[in-house]
């Protein structure tokens, strides 16, 4: 876990739903032990340029288009503590095996 992570967060406006979920992710890789990650928030129209550099895409809204990174639909952890765990458990395995696999 040594370099970077870059983690976009991605509603439709990009405003309130993108940062409730940046807060969640970082606490919970915060609590996993990641140091140096970097969560941007970002809405389906900035999409393109945000995801530049990134490792992982969370994001409420279904997406018409493969970014060529991991994609989380994260819509559960606005929904139930069981959906949340379900959504974060999934950016950790898939933010653990990248650095596995450098």
């Amino acid at each position: 876990m040594n370099d970077e992570i870059k983690i976009v967060c991605c509603c439709g406006a990009g405003i309130c739903t993108s940062n409730y979920l940046r807060e969640e992710i970082e606490d919970r890789l915060k609590a996993e032990g990641f140091k140096k990650v970097r969560v941007v928030i970002s809405k389906v129209n900035d999409l393109e340029e945000s995801v530049v550099g990134a490792d992982l895409l969370a994001t409420t809204v279904e997406l018409q288009r493969d970014y060529g990174i991991p994609q989380v639909r994260a819509l559960g952890i606005m929904l139930d503590d069981d959906a949340a765990k379900e959504a974060l458990d999934n950016i950790v395995k898939i933010l653990k095996n990248r650095d596995t696999n450098k």
